[in-house]
């Protein structure tokens, strides 16, 4: 990390173990390496209209830079089971990443067969590709 004149050693602290969010267009990525510890969680957002492509690219780029990306899967946005499976694999083989962020997404309608990111669950595409393991932000049933 380079060195970075922070108003206090607590606020240092807390952002050497910080997650952060970018979005999916990548602006500005080599700022993180500024202020961020490499080897922290970054997440990719996926916002209506977002390329799949596009947020792969920008995890590649954070994987170069030294982050752990975690991309945003919309489940509204995915437009097929097919583009699902293309970006689980395109998100693991070109960004190398193992965590995903399901989220049902901003549109109001599905672009195709999910509608929530319990339906991503349901579908087994996750577990096909085996390496994944998905966040969210409720805890687990006891």
């Amino acid at each position: 990390m380079t060195e970075t004149n922070y108003a206090s050693p607590d606020l240092a602290a807390l952002l050497s173990r910080a997650s952060v969010e970018v979005p999916s267009r990548g602006h500005n990525l080599a700022e993180l390496s500024d202020r961020f510890t490499a080897g922290i969680d970054v997440t990719v957002t996926f916002l209506p209209g977002d390329d799949y492509h596009r947020n792969v690219e920008t995890a590649a780029a954070l994987r170069r830079l030294g982050f752990n990306p975690v991309l945003h899967i919309a489940a509204r946005e995915m437009r097929s089971r097919e583009a699902l499976g293309d970006f689980l694999a395109r998100a693991r083989g070109e960004a190398s990443a193992d965590r995903v962020l399901l989220i049902a997404g901003d549109t109001l309608r599905a672009l195709g067969p999910f509608k929530s990111a319990m339906d991503i669950c349901a579908s087994g595409a996750i577990e096909a590709r085996g390496q994944f393991r998905w966040t969210s932000g409720r805890p687990s049933p006891t």
